[in-house]
């Protein structure tokens, strides 16, 4: 059951200026480039490498997996975007996910006409395998799972997941956008089997949110079609360079990253003393999720206070429920000073 869309495997890919020669080159007049035009860097009129080979060779020494079984994408949306319409055929199959999460599997999978099964989880967010494998069938190639998950911050138990990845015959894709924040740092990929394909991005714990950077560790079966398939030009010359040298203070990331853990802390003690608020979820993530005394409301005073959350409580199991994402001491203080006064 585990394959892609039949059509896909006979498309010949296109071929860009820069897949028309071998070797090294110092003079490049095969793209139709302006040699000209004022630009901000002298060589950013070239285009970019199609490829992603600097990039992917700096994550295979980071995670110390092959590059060929790495690929790059404008953030990870592009490569779930890309993994629906790669695998699910249209009006035909549908794809397993849970709810709630991350709204843009729902959103791609209606975009190219996939139905999706999302089966809920338990009251307590947990993961509840058997229903999942309940739900699947013949004409549901896909599963996506977020974890931690958004918008719980849950991160289910590495077995649980395991036990589901064992018995589900397509493909299986972890989200790991949140894996950073966690207590599990190294998420799937010790883990990692045939058929599973671990999204990560350069857009949370990395800071890299407004340069769009993301990747996948997949088979090498899965890279070489996305290289086929995907947009020609998909990761601009600047993004790669920046992801280039965010692996490079990976260092300073991590210590960044125990200072947040540390402010979640403490947000999720303050959080919880407040008469408004109901329960803060335990959360593995850069935020939480937080049930209020009238959401909405809250919700409402805050934006009147010019501190924007997001109100989750249309959602199933997060009625009256705020995503808090954790922000800078000063900033999450003045969160807790307005809702003090929206106490009061």
């Amino acid at each position: 059951m585990r394959r892609f869309r039949a059509h896909l495997l006979q498309v010949t890919p296109y071929r860009s200026a820069r897949d028309e020669y071998t070797g090294k080159a110092a003079t490049f007049l095969d793209a139709n480039e302006n040699p000209f035009a004022p630009t901000w860097q002298e060589y950013y009129y070239r285009y970019p490498d199609p490829y992603h080979q600097a990039l992917r060779s700096a994550l295979s020494a980071y995670l110390g997996v092959p590059a060929e079984e790495i690929l790059c994408g404008a953030g990870s949306d592009e490569i779930i975007d890309w993994v629906i319409r790669s695998v699910c055929e249209p009006y035909r199959e549908a794809l397993l996910t849970l709810t709630p999460t991350y709204g843009v599997y729902e959103t791609y999978a209606h975009i190219h006409a996939v139905r999706v099964k999302a089966v809920p989880l338990r009251r307590d967010f947990s993961l509840p395998v058997g229903d999942l494998l309940a739900a699947a069938d013949e004409h549901t190639p896909l599963a996506v799972l977020c974890r931690p998950n958004n918008p719980t911050g849950t991160l289910w138990p590495a077995e649980e997941v395991e036990a589901f990845i064992s018995a589900f015959p397509g493909w299986v894709v972890i989200d790991e956008a949140y894996i950073d924040f966690s207590s599990e740092p190294a998420g799937w990929l010790p883990r990692r089997r045939e058929g599973t394909i671990i999204l990560r991005t350069f857009s949370k714990a990395w800071g890299m949110a407004g340069w769009r950077v993301g990747y996948a560790i997949a088979d090498p079966e899965v890279v070489s079609l996305f290289y086929r398939t995907k947009l020609p030009y998909n990761l601009s010359t600047p993004a790669q360079e920046e992801a280039l040298r965010a692996l490079q203070r990976a260092e300073l990331v991590q210590q960044s990253l125990a200072r947040l853990r540390a402010e979640r802390a403490r947000l999720t003690q303050a959080l919880t003393a407040l008469p408004i608020v109901q329960e803060v979820f335990p959360s593995e993530a850069n935020f939480l999720l937080v049930r209020f005394r009238e959401a909405q409301t809250v919700y409402q005073r805050l934006l009147e206070r010019s501190i924007v959350t997001r109100y989750r409580g249309h959602l199933p199991l997060c009625e009256d429920t705020l995503r808090i994402t954790i922000g800078l001491p000063e900033e999450n203080e003045k969160l807790l000073q307005a809702l003090c006064a929206i106490s009061s």
